[in-house]
């Protein structure tokens, strides 16, 4: 079988979620990634010392290790690192040692990729700033994503998605309908936006040095991404001196909300689109009740709130697999908003083949979510689940780099690398 990114080496130096969620795409297009991990560091955001009694008063995050149990290596267990780790390999490299900076400025001259999203001037520090990568390896693409850019007013900025998402504008218009923009929590979108658009960056950057020879830098401003996805509001504020509504699930062009079903906790988003969707949801859910009161996109609008508390009557009345069957039939766009055990339920994700079971000494066995896209002419990869720390030191250091057995020996010995985390 042959991937699109076989024979593509990436080096993975990636934290948290953005990052590491761009290097799993390149894992998927069959590219061999790589990740550097200092066992002196948590680079999978969880500590060695974590304990089973430690995260049972932690409510929510207690659940993300299998039977809430972070066992004897947590940094392998939790779902924090293993959604995003599949089909990569992990090798210990204390970066901040000469023996460590040697081992990874080997593997970057035999390298095509290295990603980052650390903050700036932490490659600088370790001796690997993109400058000097490029002087050893001219043919390496150097993929960096700091949040606000390498340069600018904001560049040192520090912080993670939310704090950002406040930065761009997405915070100003994410809340509940008449409700305050912060009503809805938290919103983690320049994490989830961020990895496709750097995979894509790295196969243009890939082609182009087929075309060139070289490679070179390829800077990510997560922030500038972002914006992109909310442009017609950034827009909207610059020329219009309008800020954004606080819409929570309706919308500014078409009837649309999120309805509660007649089963507990269980909600059903519904679109109505165009003049045709108001035609036929209207007759089945209660056609003389909303005579008049959106043939129109005008009326629609107009009437927006007193049509959706219609359909929030109707739909208290059915469960969500109803109301979903009864409006798809006359094709009005209609869906459950999906809690994780119903996922793991749908019989539409399992038709598809979406969740693959892999198994790992450290977690044991368990379905994992699949690929987020299909494409003819080639398949994608799923391997190993989630490699165990330092499970590749021996792949690194003496297939790739040519150790003898005695210098891997003696990092072992003075504990530059191991198979388990420290920190």
């Amino acid at each position: 079988m042959s991937y699109p990114l076989e024979g593509i080496r990436v080096v993975d130096l990636t934290v948290v979620w953005s990052g590491p969620g761009a290097t799993a795409l390149l894992g998927d297009l069959g590219a061999e990634v790589i990740r550097l991990e200092g066992n002196n560091r948590a680079s999978r955001q969880v500590s060695a010392k974590t304990t089973k009694e430690l995260i049972a008063s932690t409510g929510y995050h207690g659940g993300t290790y299998p039977d809430k149990d972070p066992g004897e290596r947590p940094y392998e267990r939790t779902a924090l690192f293993n959604w995003h780790s599949r089909n990569k390999l992990a090798a210990c490299a204390n970066l901040e040692t000469e023996e460590g900076h040697a081992a990874a400025i080997e593997l970057l001259e035999i390298s095509d990729v290295l990603v980052e999203n650390n903050s700036n001037g932490t490659l600088e520090k370790l001796g690997l700033g993109h400058e000097a990568l490029l002087a050893i390896n001219p043919r390496l693409v150097v993929v960096r994503m700091p949040p606000m850019g390498m340069s600018g007013p904001m560049s040192d900025y520090l912080g993670y998605g939310p704090n950002f998402n406040s930065l761009v504008g997405i915070a100003a218009m994410d809340g509940y309908e008449g409700e305050e923009p912060d009503s809805a929590g938290e919103n983690y979108h320049m994490d989830e936006a961020a990895p496709a658009g750097v995979a894509f960056a790295v196969m243009a950057a890939l082609w182009d040095r087929e075309r060139t020879g070289l490679g070179g830098l390829v800077e990510f401003p997560q922030a500038e991404a972002v914006m992109a996805d909310i442009g017609e509001f950034v827009l909207d504020c610059q020329m219009n001196a309008r800020n954004p509504q606080v819409l929570g699930n309706t919308d500014l062009h078409m009837l649309q909300d999120v309805f509660l079903s007649a089963d507990e906790d269980r909600w059903v988003a519904v679109s109505v689109r165009d003049d045709r969707d108001w035609i036929v949801m209207a007759a089945l859910v209660d056609p003389e009740g909303l005579a008049g009161m959106g043939e129109t996109a005008a009326l629609r609008a107009e009437n927006s709130a007193a049509i959706r508390a219609v359909l929030a009557g109707w739909c208290q009345k059915r469960s969500a697999e109803q109301i979903v069957r009864e409006l798809q039939d006359v094709d009005v766009p209609a869906g459950e908003v999906m809690s994780e055990t119903r996922l793991l339920e749908d019989p539409h994700l399992a038709a598809r083949g979406w969740f693959q079971e892999r198994s790992h000494p450290s977690v044991g066995t368990h379905r994992y979510p699949g690929h987020p896209w299909r494409a003819e002419g080639f398949d994608l990869a799923f391997g190993r689940a989630v490699p165990g720390f330092g499970e590749d030191n021996e792949y690194l250091y003496k297939e790739l780099l040519g150790y003898s057995a005695e210098q891997y020996a003696d990092q072992v010995a003075r504990g530059l690398i191991t198979d388990h985390q420290i920190a």
